[in-house]
């Protein structure tokens, strides 16, 4: 029992000798830190340079196979012919059956 309190308290001291042996002094930290935020940043950029890239090249393709079809008229179904028109209806003539006077009356 007395061995294994040993074994551990050596333990113990060699672990806090060997985290003791370099200091990292505050601007080693900070310059660090600015380094990560740099790659960060730069990655971020390169990401959206490429996406930018590729929306415009999206853009300027489309905008070819417009241009293209529109001059080559893809369009292989044909349009259906207009149907004939109906005959005109008959109509009835209906008599007036409403008398109406005159407004304005001769003098005789």
């Amino acid at each position: 029992m007395i061995r294994l309190i040993i074994h551990i308290i050596c333990l113990a001291g060699c672990l806090a000798l060997s985290s003791c042996g370099k200091e990292v002094a505050q601007e080693e930290l900070i310059q660090s830190a600015v380094e990560i935020k740099l790659g960060q940043y730069r990655t971020n950029q390169l990401n959206e340079c490429k996406e930018n890239a590729y929306r415009n090249a999206e853009d300027y393709v489309d905008s070819l196979l417009v241009a293209i079809s529109l001059e080559t008229k893809l369009d292989t179904i044909p349009k259906a012919s207009k149907p004939d028109r109906p005959p005109k209806p008959l109509f009835k003539n209906k008599p007036d059956s409403i008398k109406v006077d005159r407004i304005y009356k001769k003098e005789e």
